[in-house]
């Protein structure tokens, strides 16, 4: 019987090995930029200050309709009958005497048929209060890009990102190196629009 892979950050690095390092890339899609429509940027600043006064007493549900939603809109994301969102999606992959398992809060992926992730590229561990909760979502991120890398051969790199309250970070692993953004504060306009250009360009690098 396969073990379960321990979902806490310390223990995947060491125990895949992954080597925390900068990477080019990293800052390259960090900092891409594109023109938004004036109703977008209207938005944007409505998201940005309604977080700032209620976002962080709102459950996960009411910060995925009221906010995330709206987020994915705006980036635009996909890539009809190529590249699609899903959400809450299980994906796991064996690895020598282990199981890694992981429930996805956002993937984008290929797609197989009408609605079957396929091939993934980018996951989002989204919407946890706290980083110290049960459910480490930095873990559930470096975890589910583990399983990225196993399916996908390797070849190329995977992107990921993970939410605590209004703190979002953007990660990328290739081979064994593992980098991750600096903090992204929503309930700043400038650092909203920054994470919108950053889910927008993943389509384009992937």
């Amino acid at each position: 019987m396969k073990k379960k892979v321990t979902l806490d950050t310390d223990w995947l690095l060491d125990f895949f090995q992954l080597q925390k390092t900068g990477n080019p890339l990293l800052n390259q899609w960090t900092s891409r930029k594109y023109e938004l429509e004036q109703a977008q940027k209207d938005l944007i600043v409505n998201l940005s200050n309604t977080y700032d006064y209620e976002g962080d007493a709102w459950n996960e549900e009411e910060l995925k309709v009221r906010f995330l939603a709206h987020i994915i809109l705006i980036a635009n994301m996909e890539i009809p009958n190529k590249v699609k969102t899903f959400l809450e999606r299980n994906i796991s992959a064996n690895y020598e005497d282990y199981m890694i398992s992981v429930d996805v809060d956002l993937m984008l992926a290929s797609v197989k048929g009408l609605n079957t992730p396929k091939t993934p590229y980018f996951f989002l561990q989204e919407l946890k209060k706290d980083k110290k909760s049960s459910n480490d979502p930095e873990a559930q991120m470096i975890a589910a890009m583990i399983v990225a890398q196993i399916l996908n051969s390797q070849q190329q790199p995977i992107f990921g990102g993970y939410v605590v309250g209004r703190f979002w970070f953007f990660a990328i692993i290739e081979g064994k190196n593992y980098s991750l953004s600096h903090a992204f504060d929503i309930t700043k306009t400038e650092d909203l629009e920054q994470v919108i250009f950053c889910l927008r360009a993943i389509k384009e690098m992937v």
